[in-house]
């Protein structure tokens, strides 16, 4: 969970754009299913 949250930060700060982030989102609840 604690990557999410990282990716959540990453995603406001303007790194990640927002498919980036969807992309990477269900990469890994796919992991945690």
């Amino acid at each position: 969970m604690a990557t999410l949250e990282k990716l959540g930060e990453l995603k406001a700060k303007g790194i990640l754009t927002d498919d980036e982030f969807n992309a990477k989102k269900a990469e890994l609840l796919k992991k945690l299913v």
